[in-house]
């Protein structure tokens, strides 16, 4: 299980990377709540974006992104609900993203 969550960290931290390179202002990670974590909260352009990241070292099970169901979806919205909440802000539109990463992708990046 730890390998799974040095993976899974690996990965958040390359997607934070990432994001911010992109313009992305990153305003908290692992954000937890009574319904779930939310792996990323970022804004850009006034758009602010939940995003959950999926770190896989392979296809072999698939695109990481196909391993966030439906359930997961509903999961996240409800995190999402409880962060917006919690803010007097209000933002014009949310955005609901899937950041996927591949191991062998930050080896050739670092």
């Amino acid at each position: 299980m730890r390998y799974k969550k040095n993976v899974g960290d690996l990965g958040e931290e390359f997607a934070s990377r990432m994001l911010e390179l992109s313009g992305f202002q990153i305003i908290a990670r692992n954000y937890s709540t009574k319904f779930g974590e939310l792996d990323i909260i970022a804004l850009r352009g006034g758009v602010i974006h939940f995003i959950e990241v999926k770190t896989r070292t392979g296809l072999d099970c698939g695109y990481p992104s196909e391993s966030v169901t439906h359930y997961k979806q509903e999961k996240i919205k409800k995190a999402a609900r409880c962060y917006l909440s919690s803010r007097r802000h209000q933002w014009k539109e949310v955005s609901f993203d899937v950041y996927e990463v591949l191991t062998e992708l930050i080896e050739d990046c670092m």
